[in-house]
């Protein structure tokens, strides 16, 4: 059985942020559009006219004389739409999750749920040919499986959510930045790569217990090799490594 999280928007627009798309039913059906190979624009224009331009199909759809003028503008309108979508920027939720015992000898919290079954979803009222919910797996939740953390800071963690009755809130809350990768088989369905996430103590995700950036992690490697192959040309061994 699928695991199914309800996502909550996170709407990034402060000055300075990087721009991001919100985890809406429209802007998940234009990242769609735009990862359909061979898209049949006549196919779908009734379908866009209805979601897009209500007005005009409400006035124009019995009227076949001029909704043939309003499909040929429609159209234009379409691939000028999903030609500026841009797959780059990323989709960012937020969610939440719980962690696990505290693994002593690595030192860190594993979590729990978040796997590539796991999926987000906007939904809409059913257009003709587009889905009436889009969906949104992840492809590397591999990168998302623990909370690195000492052993002290771990103790106070914990014992700070044990409640008189003895219960303890495990969850921690985390922000999710998707980009987007490709359609999967199914139309109502995309695949994304976590680019970068944040975990969070408190609901109001201000107390940061760690956060992660795909990116900056894979140009620190390759930062680290390049260093690691210039030393071992030079006879030099890491200290690292010693």
């Amino acid at each position: 059985m699928r695991a199914l999280l309800l996502a909550v928007v996170l709407l990034v627009g402060q000055s300075g942020a990087v721009m991001a798309h919100d985890l809406e039913w429209n802007e998940l059906l234009f990242a769609s559009l735009k990862l359909r190979p061979g898209l049949d624009y006549d196919a779908n224009v009734d379908s866009y006219m209805q979601v897009f331009r209500p007005d005009v199909w409400k006035r124009y759809r019995n009227d076949e004389f001029e909704m043939a003028s309003k499909r040929r503008e429609t159209i234009e309108l379409m691939k000028q739409a999903v030609a500026s979508f841009r797959l780059e920027e990323d989709f960012v939720v937020r969610t939440t999750t719980r962690i696990g015992s505290y693994d002593f000898k690595l030192q860190k919290f594993p979590l729990e749920g978040l796997t590539e079954s796991t999926y987000f979803y906007a939904s809409n009222y059913p257009h003709g040919s587009f889905p009436s919910s889009i969906k949104v797996f992840m492809e590397n939740t591999d990168i998302l499986k623990e909370i690195p953390m000492n052993e002290n800071q771990a103790r106070d963690f914990v014992r700070g959510r044990i409640g008189r009755d003895g219960d303890s809130d495990r969850r921690v809350y985390v922000t999710l930045n998707l980009r987007i990768t490709r359609a999967k088989s199914d139309a109502d369905s995309l695949l994304s790569e976590i680019s970068k996430f944040s975990i969070y103590a408190d609901s109001g995700y201000t107390k940061l217990l760690y956060s992660f950036d795909q990116k900056k992690a894979q140009e620190a490697a390759k930062i680290a090799a390049k260093q690691a192959t210039e030393l071992a040309a030079a006879g030099t061994t890491p200290k690292s490594a010693q």
